[in-house]
């Protein structure tokens, strides 16, 4: 966006029409970026599946594993340790024991990092390879904000998974106390080889390391200490010990399928089949994968030409917004526009395109500090011509549960998808915010010219906005049914008083949000 759309819109020109005519220095390059044009004289075809299910997105992966026959590469933001952690990462093992190739990156932000070295070191063992992406402590302040936000599962360089889940209970519709409306992009073809290509520069990358392997606490030497300060030694050694045990304990327990794992496992595929035996494999005519160049951090965002060099994605997507002639649907867990953000909105209105926003209420976010600049400027938004749409918190009901505790969890919505022109969709781990647009390493696949998918992507975007609440004024808002709604989702009072408490410092730090 620093550039000028002239020169952009030059490169993605020579994009698509060779990449090999490109410039050396541009970013703009296999493998972060790619456009494949589907012909028979080309050999080249992608072939796409919506998976607006959390559930049966759980499921699709699971299949995918038990297909693999040589390689699986697997990349996230997020990789928890709870129901889905399990499961997927027991049929990994499998599937490395009858001799696929599995390697394992996860990002190491402290907020979020949940694995440790020794589930490094028992995959290890098994033959999967584990990496963490960027382990700059919290003392690095500013290197430390430079995450891998990307999201990737890909099999056999044939089939792949992009869009927003993570791995984690909350991403597949199995927690009990909160889940995410997310969406995935499954894509089977010729763009798939770029896509894992771009794995192994982040899995090979100097600022990725191998989890060292754990050792076991050493003793304290205690002669030259008094008796006091012996006895607090001997605690802490005791303590350090139980800690290793546990987390030798833990490591163990969490690649070991139990009755509990495999009773999931039952009801998830029940869940999940007829859904996925419904969805469409749609043909896409011209398919676009981007994704942000690896090793970002404060050293080079200093450099002038920062921009040009790693951020790949908000390139591509400032020229498909800008291209936009009638309307777009953006519909993205977080907004914090910036000075860029905010004048490409300002472009759209000035262009008389129909803008539709959709993201979370405070009653729905995840993150309230998000939600205090976001209700900054959405009165503003509405009244310049923007619809936005919020969810309200609640269950969607489209699908079944496992558990009625799971319908009663809080709901938001975390999908990072946009339509251009009722013509393409882009879905991807790309939020509207600061992070994404300066910080975190994303990625997304498009599809132009199926009007099938993007008819379903629309739907989807549809139904579920619709089922929240429409900001029609300032503070006011309106239901599916157009009785009055509360413009902030219907937060509990907790949610209210800590917004209006952190408002202002949230405000000032926004361009870390």
């Amino acid at each position: 966006m620093r550039k000028t759309m002239k020169g952009m819109l030059l490169t993605l020109a020579l994009a698509s029409t060779t990449l090999g005519a490109m410039a050396a220095e541009s970013p703009l390059k296999y493998p972060f970026y790619e456009v494949q044009v589907a012909s028979e004289e080309s050999n080249l075809r992608n072939e796409m599946i919506v998976l607006n299910s959390g559930i049966a997105s759980l499921q699709i992966r699971l299949d995918m594993i038990k297909r693999a026959k040589k390689s699986i590469e697997v990349e996230y933001f997020i990789y928890n340790q709870d129901q889905a952690g399990r499961i997927l990462t027991q049929a990994l093992v499998e599937a490395a024991k009858r001799g696929v190739k599995v390697r394992i990156l996860v990002d190491k932000s402290v907020a979020v990092f949940a694995l440790d070295n020794h589930i490094a070191k028992e995959l290890k063992q098994y033959g999967v390879e584990l990496r963490f992406y960027n382990d700059a402590s919290i003392l690095k302040l500013s290197s430390m904000q430079f995450r891998s936000h990307r999201k990737l599962f890909v099999i056999d360089d044939v089939e792949a998974i992009t869009g927003g889940r993570n791995i984690g209970d909350d991403y597949f519709d199995l927690s009990e106390h909160f889940n995410f409306l997310d969406r995935d992009i499954f894509v089977k073809g010729s763009i798939v080889k770029g896509m894992r290509e771009s794995f192994d520069k982040y899995f090979g990358h100097k600022i990725t390391e191998d989890p060292k392997a754990p050792t076991k606490p050493k003793t304290f030497k205690m002669a030259a200490t008094n008796r006091h300060r012996r006895a607090a030694l001997r605690r802490k050694y005791k303590a350090s010990v139980k800690s290793f045990k546990k987390a030798q304990e833990n490591a163990v327990s969490f690649l070991l399928q139990t009755d509990a794992d495999r009773e999931m496992m039952r009801k998830v595929e029940a869940i999940s089949r007829p859904i996925l035996d419904a969805k469409k494999l749609h043909d896409c005519p011209e398919t676009t994968y981007a994704t942000d160049v690896e090793g970002a951090r404060f050293s080079k965002r200093i450099k002038d030409n920062f921009s040009d060099k790693f951020r790949v994605l908000r390139k591509v997507l400032d020229v498909k917004i800008r291209d936009t002639k009638d309307s777009i649907v953006v519909s993205s867990p977080y907004f914090i526009h910036n000075n860029d953000t905010e004048g490409l909105m300002d472009y759209l209105i000035k262009k008389d395109i129909d803008i539709e926003i959709y993201t979370n209420s405070l009653g729905s976010t995840d993150a309230v500090y998000v939600a205090a600049n976001f209700y900054k400027d959405v009165f503003k938004w509405q009244a310049k011509g923007i619809v936005p749409y919020i969810h309200n918190g609640k269950w969607f009901p489209k699908h079944e549960t496992i558990s009625e505790g799971v319908k009663t969890a809080k709901w938001g919505t975390h999908s990072k998808t946009q339509i251009y022109d009722n013509d393409e969709v882009m879905i991807g781990t790309y939020n509207v915010d600061n992070r994404s647009n300066y910080y975190n390493s994303e990625m997304a696949l498009f599809c132009k010219g199926n009007k099938e998918l993007t008819a379903e992507v629309s739907a989807s975007i549809e139904e579920r906005s619709r089922f929240g609440y429409k900001i029609t004024g300032d503070n006011a808002a309106v239901d599916s049914n157009n009785l009055p709604a509360d413009a902030y989702g219907d937060p509990t009072g907790k949610s209210k008083f800590i917004m209006k408490a952190i408002a202002i410092p949230s405000i000032l730090l926004r361009d870390l949000l």
